[in-house]
This record gives structure tokens, sequence and C-alpha cells, in this order.
């Protein structure tokens, strides 16, 4: 089953020769439950298909449809709706709040939509990803490998119907990039999620159970993979 359908995506910036196709005309579909990885290199368009598929851009062409929500037309009050409600986004830079703790920063979707607390999915995400002792603490209080431990609880709190992750491992060190990495494949397992996510590290994209490569805003191959354990 088809969690995100993409028809005939384009967005074009600047006009004449100056013109960049970020993406053009790109058809794609993402199943429900599996992680998928975007890969390509700087400039090809996986951060715009991205931000397309988590309603924080519109296209100039074409339809985004999520959980069975078509994007196209929504205002931007309805795609903040959407967005909070559908889907979890991790950041290369973290993106926490630094005057909210630990819990308050993984709490932080929920406040926002009015949502109530889910205590035994709390504690369950919180315990998977060794942030139980950490709660109180504050983000620069924690390395690197420990913020985006949070940034990846802050994602599955509200259930979301996709995590979208643009370069979650980009400042990390080898060692925390793999600790990052299995907690996210262990979300896709444990919790049925559905992953998208960009990345240059051709390693961290074998991870993945399907690997999609763009350049130049379209897509030039996919291919299933034999996923890596750890």
């Amino acid at each position: 089953m088809d969690i995100v359908t993409v028809h005939h995506l384009k967005k074009y910036y600047g006009k004449g020769e100056k013109q960049v196709r970020a993406l053009d005309g790109i058809d794609l579909s993402i199943e429900k439950g599996k992680f998928t990885a975007v890969i390509g290199a700087s400039g090809s368009g996986k951060t715009t298909l991205l931000n397309m598929i988590g309603g924080m851009d519109v296209p100039d062409e074409g339809e985004v449809i999520v959980d069975g929500i078509s994007l196209r037309g929504m205002k931007e009050k309805e795609l903040a709706v959407f967005r909070r409600r559908k889907v979890g986004f991790i950041h290369q830079n973290f993106n926490l709040v630094s005057a909210l703790t630990v819990r308050e920063n993984i709490l932080f979707p929920l406040s926002l939509d009015g949502a109530s607390q889910d205590k035994m999915l709390f504690r369950e995400i919180t315990e998977i990803l060794g942030l139980e002792d950490r709660l109180d603490a504050w983000p620069d209080q924690l390395s690197g490998g420990g913020q985006q431990r949070v940034a990846v609880a802050r994602a599955l709190i509200s259930r979301p119907a996709i995590i979208l992750a643009d370069e979650p491992t980009g400042n990390l060190d080898s060692k925390n990039s793999q600790n990052v990495m299995g907690f996210l494949k262990m979300s896709v397992e444990t919790y049925h999620q559905t992953l998208v996510m960009i990345t240059h590290n051709l390693e961290i994209a074998q991870m993945a159970d399907r690997v999609i490569r763009i350049e130049d805003g379209r897509i030039f191959g996919q291919e299933e993979t034999h996923a890596a354990q750890f």
C-alpha cells in the first residue's frame, strides 16, 4: 500500500537561461511502513522533493498525496495542520528548542496541536532511545548524538503517517551516525513507520529498503536493497 503518491511534480526557480529546474516532472510512490532513501548530488532536487512531500513548499505543477490527503490547493494554515498531524521531521542540525528541556522538546509537537500525551508511548520511545535519565536536561547538555536522539523521539511522539529526515547524520561522527540509524530503522520496524531520508552517504542509503536516485530534478534510477541489519 502506498502512503505517498507524487504526480508530475515540477518546481522551477528563476527564468530564462538562469532558470533552475529543481523538480522537472517527477512521478513517485512510496510504500507504507518502509524505509526509503533518496540520494543525489547537491542541487539535484532531493530537499525540494522532501519539502513538497512534507507540505513545506508547494509545486508549480503536479500533485502530492500523503496518507490519502491531497496537498493541492491547500492554504498555509491547512498545510500547517497537515504537517503537525501527519509528518515528523528530523533535521541535520537537530532544530531543538534551547529553552525547553528534553522532555518538553519531545512533547512539543503535541503541545502545538493541543493533543494529549500517550504516556505509555512516551515511556517506550524514551527508553528505546536511551533518554529516560536525561528528560530534565537541556539540549546543550547533550552530545550531538544525544540531541539527534531527542529529535528522533520528537518525530515519533505524535505517531505521524510519515517521517522525513534530511541528512539526519550529517553532523555526527561515525559511531553516533550508526547509533542514530539503528534507532531510525528500529522505529520503522517497531512502530511500522514510513521513513523517507535524504543522504549523501551511500553506505547509509544501503540500509534502506529502497534507494531512489535523483539527478537534475528527475528520477534517474531506483532499486530495492537487501537492507543492512544492525
